[in-house]
């Protein structure tokens, strides 16, 4: 009786199903992880400068962001705009002359008219009291185009791949001729705020 029963547990224990059952069923859990994109201004002395005043060069300026991402070109669109302020609002401080970008710099504690505005940026400067325009220098490391964005002229550049980066805009130190006088542009604090929009795409 007491092989009989070893015989049965022995049999009972070889022949009872695995753990799995005899249906089998995956449950698979699974998370989105969305494109997503950071920036941030890396700060330096080169947001601020002087000029000489008999020529209106100045000692140097440049725009610095860093920028993360798990995107790319095909996600996102990085676009470069700038504004300055004129006594009838925010305008853009980009304009093009002969192919080439140009940064408007105004006087904040007196804000350049209408008029001022539209000669700098007609890249025909001759009377533009309270404003000074710099060349834009190329970047080096990015490809860059500068065109209408949303309506806007911007200065649009590719990732090409980099998802941890800065990318810095430096400006160029000779004003743009007829746009610097001692006479017509006051004393003050001339500014241009550069942003860095990173646009996702449809």
């Amino acid at each position: 009786m007491k092989n009989n029963f070893i015989t049965f547990l022995f049999l009972l224990l070889t022949t009872a199903p695995a753990c799995s059952g005899a249906a089998v069923m995956d449950s698979a859990l699974t998370v989105i992880v969305p494109s997503a994109a950071i920036v941030n201004t890396v700060p330096s002395s080169l947001n601020n400068s002087s000029i000489n005043p008999q020529s209106g060069v100045h000692t140097g300026l440049q725009a610095v962001f860093n920028v993360k991402t798990n995107g790319d070109d095909n996600t996102y669109d990085f676009v470069l705009s700038s504004s300055i302020l004129t006594d009838a609002g925010e305008k853009n401080g980009y304009f093009l002359k002969d192919g080439d970008l140009y940064l408007i710099l105004a006087n904040k504690e007196h804000l350049p008219d209408l008029s001022s505005f539209a000669d700098i940026s007609s890249g025909q400067a001759q009377n533009n009291k309270n404003m000074i325009a710099y060349p834009v220098l190329k970047n080096a490391e990015f490809q860059t185009e500068y065109k209408p964005y949303n309506g806007i002229l911007c200065c649009k550049f590719l990732s090409e791949g980099r998802q941890d980066f800065n990318f810095s805009q430096h400006i160029g130190i000779t004003p743009l001729s007829g746009t610097y006088s001692l006479e017509d542009d006051g004393a003050g604090v001339y500014e241009a705020v550069i942003t860095l929009n990173i646009y996702r795409k449809p």
